[in-house]
C-alpha cells in the first residue's frame, strides 16, 4: 500500500480521510489517513481505460482519465491545505521532491523502453516520431504536442503514438506546478484581510472555494465552446481540463463541510456516484462533445463517491474496497504507463486475434508488477532527493542550482524534440513542392504496365511483387502528399483558391472542390493539365464538403463554402470535380441543393465517389515482417458506409458519377498495396499521391467525356 508522503492520487492508490473537528468554535482542517476507500475508483479508472484501449469496449472507457483528474485534484489540494494549516506554510521543495520521486522514475523508464521498442519493431519514421513524443513526455508537455498534431486533419487515422497516453500525466504535472503557488498566494491574501487566528477559518475556506468555483466555471465554459469548434484541441488542452482537477480541489477545500454528511446517506451517495460513472462508460462515445459538457457526468459522479468517503469509513460498498480493487488501485499508475505502449508495439507484431489480446494483458500485468515491486516502490520509499541523502550531502547543490539545472535540462530536451521533429517532417515538406511545380506533359506518368491501379485490371499482374520496391516506402507513405495540400484551407482560415496548368485564352477551365479527399485528386490530374490545355482552380479545405449542410459543427467551413458557391455561379467552369469523405459526409440532399443551381448555370459536374474505407489494422499490417502481401480490408467492410455523392449524382441533371470502387478493391477485399503502390496514407482514407497518380488516366478520361 502507498504511503501518504509519496502519493499521487489517481496513480498511486492513496485516499484521504478528512475528519472535521470543532474546537472552541474554530474549524481545523481534517486529518489525512491512508485507506482503501477510493482505491476502487482508481482501479475502476485504470481498468476501464485499459479495456477501452484494448477491446474498444466500453466505448466510453476513456472517461477513466477524468476520474483520475478529480482524484488527483482532491488529494493534492488536501495535502497542501493540511500542510499549510499544520505548519503555516507550504514547502515547495518537499512537495516537488515527492512528486519527482514518485512520478519521474517509472515515467522515464517507460519512455525509454517504448522508444527502444519502437526502433526495433516499427519503421524509421514512426520510430523517430516516437522519440519526439518521448522527449515531450519527459518534460510533461505531451498534451501540447498532441493538441497541435491531433487538431491536424491529416493526422486523423494515422497509427497512434505509443506515448499518446502521457497527455493526461502532462496535464496533471502542469496543475501540480501551478496550483501550489496559487494556493500559497491565496492563503497570503486571505491572511491580509482576516482578523481571525484560525489556521483554516471559514472565511479562508469560502475565499478558496470562490476562487476555485470561478476557475472551474471558466474552464468548463471554454471546454464546451472549444469542444464544439475544435474537438481534438479541446480534448488535449490544459485549459479545457483544469476544471476537472478543480472539482477535486473544491472537494478538498470543502472537506470540513463534507465531513458532516450524515452517515446514513453515505452509502447511497457512493452507489449513485459509482452508478453515474458506469453509465458514463456507455452513454459517452467518441462522437460526444467532450470534455464539455459530457465530461461532467464522470466528474460529478466521482465527486459523489469522494464526498461519500470524506470523514467516515463507509461500509457495504465491496465493489470499491475489496483486495482486487486495492491491488489495481496501488498499481494504477504503473499499469496506466505500461498498457498503451504494449498495445501499440505488439500490434506491430501480432494480428488482432486472441493470442494478441492474451499477450497484451499478460505482458502489461507482468511489467506493471515487476516495475512496481522492484523499481518504483523502492525508489519511492528511498531518501533520494531528501536533504539528508548522502548523495546530496556530497554534491552540495543549492535549491536554486537544482532549479536552474532542471530548467536547462527541460529546455535542452524540448529543443531536441523540435530538431528531430523538423527532420521527420523534412521529407514530406519536400514532397509538397514536387508535383504542383512540375505539371509539364508526362512529368509524373507511371512506368510499367503493372504499376498501381493497372495491377487490378491487367491479367498476369500481381498486386504485390516482392522482387520490386514498394512505393512510397514503408517509412514515408504517411507523408506522401506531393503537392495535394499546397493550397489548402486549414481550419479557421479564409477561402483558399489557386489556379494551375495551361494559361492560354482557349484553356478549358476545370475546378476541384471539396475536403482533403478532394485534394488527393490533384496529384492525379496535375501532370495532364498542359497537354490537355486545362486550367485547374482548386477550392479544397479542412472538412469542407460541397454541401448546403453544416457538417460536424464546422460553421466557418460552411461560410467559406457559401463564398465558393458564389464563385462557381459567377465564373462558369467547363467541368467541376468534387468528392468528399464518406466517413464525415452528410446526406445526399445537401449536395443536391448546391449542385443544382451550378449545373443549371451551365457548368458540368463530375461527382467522384469516395475511396473505400480502410481499417487502421490494415495499415498496421504493413509494418509486420512477412505479411505485407496479405494486408487488406474486407470489401464489404470498406463499403459499409454508403456514399451520398453517388446517390445525389443520380438525381441532378448535368451531374455525372465516377465510382472508383473497382480501382481499389477486387471481389473480396481492398488491398493496402496494389501494383507495389501503397494505397492509403492513413486510416482516414487519404490516398497516397503515388497511388493517386496511377488513377490519372481514368480521371482524365472521365473529364474529357464530361466536357467533350
Amino acid at each position: 500500500m502507498c504511503r501518504l508522503s509519496a502519493g499521487l492520487v489517481g496513480v498511486c492508490g492513496l485516499s484521504v480521510e478528512p475528519r472535521a473537528v470543532r474546537i472552541s468554535g474554530r474549524q481545523e482542517y481534517p486529518s489525512l489517513n491512508v485507506r482503501m476507500d477510493l482505491q476502487g475508483m482508481r482501479a475502476f479508472a485504470v481498468l476501464t481505460v485499459f479495456s477501452q484501449h484494448l477491446f474498444d469496449w466500453p466505448r466510453g472507457g476513456f472517461v477513466g482519465v477524468d476520474v483520475f483528474f478529480v482524484l488527483s485534484g482532491f488529494f493534492i489540494t488536501a495535502l497542501l491545505i493540511k500542510q499549510h494549516t499544520t505548519t503555516g506554510s507550504i514547502s515547495f521543495a518537499n512537495f516537488y521532491r515527492r512528486r519527482v520521486r514518485r512520478i519521474i522514475p517509472s515515467a522515464v523508464l517507460v519512455v525509454v523502453a517504448t522508444v527502444a521498442g519502437r526502433y526495433l519493431l516499427l519503421t524509421e519514421t514512426r520510430a523517430k516520431s516516437a522519440l519526439v513524443d518521448g522527449l515531450w513526455a519527459t518534460v510533461f508537455a505531451s498534451n501540447w504536442r498532441f493538441e497541435r498534431v491531433g487538431s491536424d486533419y491529416f493526422a486523423e487515422g494515422q497509427p497512434k503514438s505509443p506515448l499518446l497516453h502521457y497527455w493526461s500525466l502532462s496535464i496533471e504535472e502542469q496543475f501540480y506546478f501551478v496550483w501550489p503557488l496559487a494556493l500559497l498566494a491565496l492563503f497570503a491574501l486571505s491572511r491580509r484581510g482576516s482578523t481571525s487566528s484560525e489556521t483554516y477559518s471559514r472565511g479562508r475556506q469560502r475565499g478558496l472555494a470562490g476562487f476555485m468555483v470561478t476557475v472551474c466555471s471558466l474552464s468548463f465554459a471554454l471546454a464546451c465552446f472549444q469542444s464544439y469548434l475544435d474537438p481534438n484541441g479541446a480534448y488535449f488542452s490544459t485549459f479545457t481540463r483544469v476544471w476537472e482537477l478543480g472539482v477535486g480541489a473544491l472537494l478538498a477545500i470543502c472537506a470540513p463541510l463534507l465531513a458532516r454528511i450524515p452517515n446514513g446517506i453515505r452509502p447511497l451517495l457512493s452507489y449513485v456516484g459509482l452508478g453515474g460513472a458506469v453509465i458514463s462508460l456507455f452513454a459517452i462515445t467518441a462522437d460526444s462533445m467532450f470534455p464539455g459538457p459530457w465530461a461532467a457526468l464522470p466528474v460529478l459522479s466521482t465527486a459523489l463517491v469522494i464526498a461519500a468517503f470524506v470523514g467516515a469509513e463507509v461500509r457495504g460498498v465491496p465493489h470499491l474496497t475489496n483486495r482486487v480493487a486495492e491491488y489495481f488501485g496501488d498499481h494504477s499508475y504503473t499499469l496506466y504507463l505500461w498498457h498503451w505502449p504494449v498495445i501499440i508495439l505488439l500490434a506491430a507484431v501480432l494480428p488482432p486475434a486472441w493470442p494478441y489480446y492474451v499477450t497484451v494483458i499478460g505482458v502489461s500485468l507482468a511489467l506493471t508488477h515487476l516495475t512496481y515491486r522492484y523499481y518504483e516502490d523502492p525508489i519511492r520509499r528511498s531518501n533520494w532527493l531528501e536533504n539528508d541523502s548522502p548523495l546530496l550531502r556530497r554534491i552540495r547543490i543549492s535549491p536554486k542550482q537544482w532549479t536552474m539545472a532542471g530548467a536547462l535540462i527541460a529546455a535542452t530536451i524540448a529543443a531536441s524534440a523540435v530538431v528531430i521533429e523538423v527532420d521527420v517532417n523534412a521529407h514530406s515538406q519536400d514532397d509538397q513542392e514536387l508535383v504542383v511545380t512540375l505539371a509539364a506533359p508526362g512529368t509524373a506518368r507511371e512506368s510499367g504496365h503493372c504499376a498501381g491501379v493497372a495491377a487490378l485490371r491487367t491479367e498476369g499482374c500481381a498486386l504485390f511483387d516482392p522482387a520490386k520496391p514498394v512505393t512510397p516506402s514503408i517509412d514515408y507513405f504517411a507523408h506522401d502528399g506531393q503537392g495535394a495540400f499546397k493550397c489548402f484551407r486549414e481550419q479557421g482560415e479564409s477561402l483558399q483558391s489557386c489556379t494551375y496548368g495551361f494559361e492560354g485564352p482557349d484553356a478549358k477551365r476545370i475546378a476541384v472542390i471539396g475536403d482533403s479527399h478532394a485534394a488527393m485528386l490533384l496529384p492525379a490530374l496535375s501532370p495532364y493539365l498542359i497537354e490537355n490545355r486545362w486550367s485547374m482552380t482548386t477550392f479544397v479545405g479542412y472538412g469542407c464538403q460541397w454541401t448546403s449542410k453544416i457538417l460536424n459543427g464546422n460553421v466557418d467551413c460552411s461560410e467559406v463554402m457559401a463564398q465558393t458557391q458564389q464563385r462557381l455561379l459567377a465564373d462558369k467552369f467547363d467541368a467541376i470535380l468534387t468528392t468528399a469523405s464518406r466517413k464525415h459526409a452528410g446526406d445526399a440532399i445537401g449536395h443536391e441543393e448546391v449542385w443544382r443551381p451550378v449545373a443549371e448555370a451551365g457548368s458540368k459536374i463530375l461527382a467522384v465517389g469516395d475511396v473505400p474505407g480502410v481499417r487502421e489494422e490494415t495499415l498496421n499490417c504493413l509494418t509486420r515482417v512477412g505479411v505485407i502481401r496479405n494486408c487488406a480490408t474486407p470489401r464489404d467492410e470498406a463499403l459499409a458506409t454508403a456514399d451520398p455523392l453517388l446517390i445525389a449524382a443520380a438525381k441532378v441533371p448535368g451531374v455525372k458519377a465516377l465510382d472508383l470502387t473497382n480501382s481499389f478493391c477486387d471481389a473480396d477485399k481492398c488491398p493496402a498495396i496494389i501494383g507495389n503502390h501503397i494505397v492509403y496514407q492513413d486510416a482516414g482514407g487519404h490516398m497516397t499521391a503515388t497511388y493517386a497518380r496511377s488513377l490519372g488516366p481514368q480521371l482524365v478520361a472521365a473529364v474529357k467525356a464530361l466536357i467533350g
